[in-house]
């Protein structure tokens, strides 16, 4: 009788969450938004009727996965390191949205742990958001947006790696074997991908095609899984799942079999990141959150001027791209639920509401920045 009280409520709970996802989908589709970030705020107005359970949880964790194995899988960090331009960007962008405000905050008394969680929420840029707003507002062929991408795409591989240096930091014992232990299977991984192409391709042609999908899955979820063990985070753990298959011919048939799990999971972790989200926000957590905003806007406008100028765009491109760059989005989220067990309750308010904050503000930017710059031209 326990068990299926619990599998009842599971089952409603899910029930509701599905139809409430599926309402704010269709209002963002409506109003012409992203839909993520109509189930951010759908999560956020269905918290007097919800909170965060367990099925619910587990799928968002799933979805997080399936979107860092995806990262990884597409990834390809020599196309990077081959223009010395891109580079500079990468460089230019993470010393003033990560390193400027880490020492800051660090400076200014926080703990180190605190300080690095701060930090890497405030420096990643969304990729899903932004370049879903950019195909709706008809700019992908704009000559910022290639700009736009490869910072982007440096930052995917900047936060990789600080993904790694925070699985050591947050530990309930912080030591630098912590750190280290992170490093060394980020290598090992790395090792594997280069010399277990071959076996994966053999493997998935001697079984059947049905079992692709389950097969894939499995690696994915025992990798992050391994990860946990570790007190490493699983979303590196489903990021070098991804490298694993990086290199193998069947990338792209695997991504379109797994495509309705991930766009369900990254579903699932937009709303319960809105449900988790606090309605109530202390003057303290307002403040902070306000500073963030403010910050953020100054160094990822400075990012995007640097840019600009570092990629010879015309004057009304750069316009353009100072208003590009705003919006924060998944990785941040990352970087609170990892961070929870070390973020005051003050700081987990503020990261919130600037998420939150920076979505918006960043996709006003994004509408209003060619009007700008016509009438700047």
């Amino acid at each position: 009788m326990e068990w299926s009280g619990i599998l009842e409520r599971e089952l409603l709970g899910f029930a509701l969450a599905l139809v409430l996802i599926s309402v704010g989908g269709f209002f963002a589709r409506f109003l012409r938004l992203p839909l993520l970030l109509g189930y951010l705020f759908v999560g956020l107005l269905a918290q007097p009727l919800l909170r965060p359970f367990p099925s619910l949880v587990l799928l968002s964790s799933i979805g997080v996965m399936l979107l860092l194995f995806f990262l990884g899988m597409e990834f390809d960090w020599r196309r990077l390191l081959a223009s010395p331009r891109r580079l500079i960007i990468t460089v230019v962008d993470l010393a003033l949205n990560f390193l400027l405000p880490f020492s800051a905050l660090w400076l200014l008394g926080l703990p180190l742990p605190v300080s690095f969680i701060i930090a890497m929420a405030l420096y990643p840029t969304s990729s899903a958001i932004t370049i879903s707003a950019l195909l709706q507002l008809r700019r992908l062929a704009n000559p910022e947006t290639e700009t736009i991408v490869w910072v982007l795409v440096g930052e995917d591989l900047a936060i990789i790696i600080l993904i790694a240096i925070a699985s050591g930091l947050i530990g309930t014992d912080f030591s630098w074997t912590n750190i280290a232990t992170a490093f060394i299977f980020v290598g090992v991984m790395l090792v594997a991908s280069v010399t277990l192409t071959k076996l994966l391709e053999n493997l998935f042609e001697r079984i059947p095609a049905e079992l692709d999908s389950v097969l894939t899955l499995s690696i994915i979820v025992l990798v992050s899984a391994f990860a946990h063990l570790l007190h490493l985070s699983e979303a590196l753990g489903a990021f070098l799942a991804g490298l694993l298959f990086s290199g193998t011919r069947d990338r792209e048939e695997l991504e379109q079999r797994l495509y309705v799990l991930r766009e369900l999971g990254t579903a699932a972790f937009f709303f319960t990141f809105g449900l988790q989200s606090p309605l109530r926000v202390s003057i303290t957590g307002a403040i902070y959150g306000l500073g963030l905003l403010i910050l953020g806007a100054i160094t990822k406008t400075a990012t995007a001027w640097l840019s600009g100028i570092i990629d010879k765009l015309r004057r009304r491109a750069r316009i353009r791209l100072l208003l590009s760059l705003w919006i924060r989005g998944e990785f941040s989220i990352v970087a609170i639920f990892m961070g929870k067990n070390v973020l005051p309750s003050v700081w987990q308010e503020a990261l919130s509401w600037f998420i939150i904050a920076s979505i918006v503000s960043g996709l006003i930017g994004l509408a209003i920045a060619g009007k700008i710059a016509e009438r700047a031209q």
